[in-house]
């Protein structure tokens, strides 16, 4: 019993150290939480294709040349015969990991690379998309109704979003929370609002974001199963066990709370980022699809004209072409020459 409460007390300090040590992280980098520079679309997609095509294969050869050289030592130890009689079945084993990574990271990367809709996948990029559909429609990447709903998509997950979670769970409760957690200002007026919206991250994502609630429990059952089994603290008869107990857990419990705090804000932060850059969004989109409607009227005119002037051009090919006439007259004679669309023709009457 004395192995096992020193191991959920050594698990327990263990994440509740960890918790402190991303809290303070958290903390030290709430200036960096910022929305990104506004770039243009054509911009984004060149960054993004030349960082998937170039920088992150580069670096898979990189690792996977890596492997492949250790294999090949193995193999000239071999072929030496300076080796022991494991080498070659390492040298196999290490040049097959070599090539899976350069496989894994090419497939990843590579995959549906350079396609517009997968860049617009968040307000900025979709706002970005649609400013340069309403500067040059013709020659846009993505229509306005694929960038609305790319964005409503997006927005259906605001809260995962703020939570830096890749989920696309949705959550009333989170977003509640987040909403009102969003309209505070100043990190020590809005710490209740923080711990609210860390709570309800850890209902709604309990393996992504309760790590530390589980640490915090396993160090609560091992200081009380210590103090009861192993010490065999008297509880009865004096209230300095009940004292030790409790530093221990309103010290493991402040860890936790800090942890939950600085979580919490760093949420609240990005969600009213992302709440700003949502709006902003739609007004883009707004504007994109104004200037669509006026592409497809336009578009519309010149079809009509085009129509038209066709069916002008057709009409005169087909109507005969005006015969030419002249008349003389001599008292009661009259004289008239007449030359037909296709033929010559004269005529003398009275």
């Amino acid at each position: 019993m004395e192995r096992l409460s020193t191991v959920l007390i050594g698990l327990g300090v263990t994440l509740a150290i960890v918790s402190v040590m991303l809290g303070v992280v958290e903390l030290a980098t709430i200036r960096t939480i910022r929305p990104p520079k506004e770039k243009t679309f054509s911009y984004m997609r060149l960054a993004t294709t030349q960082y998937r095509t170039v920088f992150i294969p580069a670096v898979g050869a990189l690792i996977s040349g890596l492997f492949v050289s250790l294999s090949a030592s193995f193999f000239y130890g071999s072929l030496t015969g300076r080796a022991e009689p494991w080498y070659p079945e390492a040298g196999s084993s290490v040049f097959i990991v070599g090539a899976v990574i350069l496989a894994i990271t090419l497939l990843s990367v590579l995959k549906d690379v350079g396609e517009p809709a997968e860049l617009a996948r968040d307000p900025f990029t979709i706002r970005a998309a649609a400013d340069e559909f309403s500067a040059n429609p013709r020659r846009a990447a993505l229509d306005p109704d694929v960038l609305t709903r790319q964005l409503d998509q997006w927005a259906g997950c605001i809260s995962a979003r703020s939570m830096n979670l890749s989920s696309k769970t949705k959550s009333p409760r989170l977003d509640s929370s987040l909403t009102r957690a969003a309209e505070t200002h100043g990190f020590w007026p809005s710490i209740p609002q923080s711990l609210r919206v860390y709570y309800a991250a850890c209902l709604r994502f309990p393996f992504r974001i309760a790590w530390p609630v589980l640490g915090y429990a396993l160090y609560v059952i091992g200081i009380v199963q210590f103090a009861v089994a192993d010490a065999a603290l008297d509880f009865t008869t004096s209230w300095r066990p009940w004292a030790a107990v409790a530093i221990f857990l309103v010290i493991g419990m402040a860890a936790t709370l800090f942890y939950g705090a600085a979580r919490g804000n760093r949420a609240r932060l990005w969600h009213r980022i992302n709440r700003d850059a949502l709006d902003h969004a739609r007004e883009a989109i707004s504007a994109a699809k104004s200037a669509h409607r006026s592409v497809e009227a336009e578009d519309a005119l010149l079809r009509r004209v085009l129509k038209r002037a066709d069916r002008v051009l057709q009409e005169g090919q087909l109507a005969p072409e005006p015969a030419a006439r002249t008349f003389f007259r001599l008292g009661r004679l009259r004289v008239s020459i007449v030359e037909g669309a296709r033929r010559g023709e004269s005529g003398i009457g009275t």
